[in-house]
């Protein structure tokens, strides 16, 4: 991992974090160490993907904090993890690292653990794998049967804003009667639509003008699987199902206490 990919890294966190540092910690804890350990948790934990192609980054993340520390957290920023997570996803696309999974982040109380510092540990779970490397052709039935939606199923947008996917049919475009509407003006009035079958989205290219990539392959429909790298004119959309891990993933020795 160079040093600009992680300094951009922690400049995003930086931001993300700066109100609830500097009012109550000022220097005792920076939002870079944050930045520095999880980038580092995850090149120390990445493993062969079994295809030899990219290494599999770890998709579960516990950070350990004082517990004074990891209150205020928890009442400023209640959204850090899930901030920290999308980061994370942007972090293994800039150094090459494969996910299988958006990546769950946890934060403990230790008072192991002092105000200056901070402890990482990073793993993979054996949440259900989907592999991104697949395109294939998707037959829509003249009857839709009904949908099950994709758990917890999102676009990620240039890195920067994340959308929740929850209906059957999605329309992307640069026009404003598009459900999801990007200010790029090399994206098409009405560039791609999304429908929702048998538990998966499918992507159809609508006959734009500057066509459709996923994963630097130019196509005209094809279903989604998490990870998938979507790039429209000049604005790139990571789509990513976030499974949940269960309790059963869990020591007891994890499970959050109260912080009194």
């Amino acid at each position: 991992m160079n040093e600009e990919q992680i300094s951009r890294f922690e400049a995003n966190i930086e931001r993300l974090v700066e109100s609830a540092f500097a009012n109550f910690f000022g220097q005792k804890l920076r939002a870079q160490d944050i930045a520095l350990q999880l980038a580092r948790a995850m090149e120390d934990n990445a493993k062969p993907d079994g295809t030899g192609d990219r290494l599999l980054a770890p998709d579960h993340y516990r950070i350990r904090f004082h517990p004074h520390i990891h209150q205020h957290l928890l009442n400023q920023q209640p959204n850090l993890q899930a901030a920290l997570g999308q980061h994370l996803i942007m972090l293994a696309m800039q150094t090459g690292y494969k996910l299988n999974n958006a990546p769950i982040i946890e934060f403990f109380p230790d008072d192991q653990v002092d105000k200056k510092h901070l402890t990482v540990n990073a793993d993979h779970t054996d949440r259900p794998e989907n592999s991104t490397t697949g395109m294939q052709r998707v037959l829509i039935p003249l009857q839709d049967p009904p949908s099950n939606a994709p758990l917890n199923a999102f676009l990620l947008i240039n890195g920067e804003r994340s959308l929740r996917l929850e209906q059957d049919i999605i329309n992307i475009g640069r026009y404003r009667d598009n459900d999801i509407i990007l200010d790029d003006p090399y994206v098409s009035r009405h560039h791609l639509q999304l429908r929702r079958r048998f538990g998966a989205y499918i992507l159809f290219d609508v006959h734009s003008q500057g066509g459709t990539w996923v994963n630097n392959v130019q196509i005209k429909e094809h279903q989604l699987q998490t990870g998938d790298v979507i790039l429209i004119g000049k604005t790139q959309l990571l789509y990513m199902i976030d499974h949940p891990l269960d309790d059963s993933h869990l020591t007891q020795t994890d499970l959050l206490d109260p912080v009194v």
